[in-house]
């Protein structure tokens, strides 16, 4: 095992908020100086010359050294024999290391905990680009809503984060999200973050209409067959399959606010079109959606 340098010592204890300076880690400081064998227990006159000759007249008041003492035998660096009327102090090497280990677990929790919260923040942020927060922005302080406007991505982390903006947030029951298959890849939808992340989504509580066109889809279909199972399973998710030659929209559409129309394979690439911009496509495409899922045969009913 490495040892220690000055240097990373002080960083751990800053890290731990054990500051040699501060009048508890003193007190131990005395404490382990009075004691000359390590299963020794110390009165309080012993430790209060101890901490005369460590400090001078600074040692603080009778009261102070107190607390310092209840201080470290809460946090476990040191046992106070309450048997006598005098009490006794001890503390060890044995004793501080079960103390610094408590310590150290608890710390470790709580900054695990903090990179989940900086992980969180780092993805919302991500979701964020400036020019729709800037305009958001100018809505709050306006009052103000901005037109929307067709919106451009390319690649699948671009085109999640339009979907995120556009279709995904602030879903609610009521809400009815349509989305055909026939633009996924297979190793980009199995991936066991993505399968979490859509999971997260439906249980929002929205309505999801999944539509399967029995085109690219059916190596797909069966590569991820448990998992759309169990979300059929949750209540509010169907898997249509309407097979069709002929190509179609390919889309992911809440309500009838707009697409997020697939224009092209390769690159993969995809556009936001509100029906304010275009209400025709948008209702068409959604129309059409809708003939083909109520002829559909649900995925565990479709025989490959």
């Amino acid at each position: 095992m490495r040892a220690l340098s000055t240097f990373d010592l002080e960083e751990i204890l800053e890290i731990l908020e054990l500051d040699l300076g501060r009048k508890d880690m003193v007190v131990l400081g005395a404490l382990l100086k009075a004691q000359k064998e390590p299963s020794d227990y110390v009165d309080f006159e012993t430790l209060r010359e101890q901490l005369a000759k460590d400090e001078g007249s600074r040692k603080g008041k009778d009261s102070l050294i107190y607390r310092s003492l209840s201080n470290l035998e809460r946090d476990g660096f040191l046992e106070i024999d309450k048997s006598e009327h005098t009490h006794g102090y001890n503390s060890s090497i044995a004793r501080m290391e079960e103390a610094l280990k408590r310590i150290l677990g608890e710390k470790r929790k709580s900054l695990e905990k903090d990179l989940e919260t900086i992980d969180s923040d780092i993805g919302a942020i991500s979701k964020m680009d400036s020019d729709t927060l800037a305009y958001r922005l100018v809505n709050l302080v306006t009052g103000k809503k901005r037109e929307d406007q067709t919106v451009f991505a390319q690649g699948w982390d671009n085109i999640i984060r339009l979907h995120n903006e556009k279709v995904g947030k602030g879903l609610k029951k009521g809400d009815v999200v349509r989305a055909t298959l026939q633009w996924y890849t297979q190793t980009e939808f199995s991936d066991p973050k993505r399968l979490k992340q859509t999971l997260s989504v439906i249980q929002q509580g929205a309505e999801f209409r999944i539509l399967d066109h029995d085109r690219t889809e059916r190596e797909l279909r069966n590569n991820i067959r448990e998992f759309t199972t169990m979300l059929i399973g949750l209540g509010n998710v169907g898997y249509r399959i309407f097979p069709r030659e002929d190509k179609t929209y390919q889309f992911m559409a809440r309500n009838k606010e707009g697409l997020v129309l697939f224009v092209s394979e390769q690159p993969l690439s995809a556009t936001w079109i509100p029906r304010t911009v275009n209400p025709e496509l948008v209702d068409t495409a959604i129309e059409g959606f809708d003939r083909d899922y109520e002829k559909g045969i649900d995925l565990l009913e479709y025989e490959d």
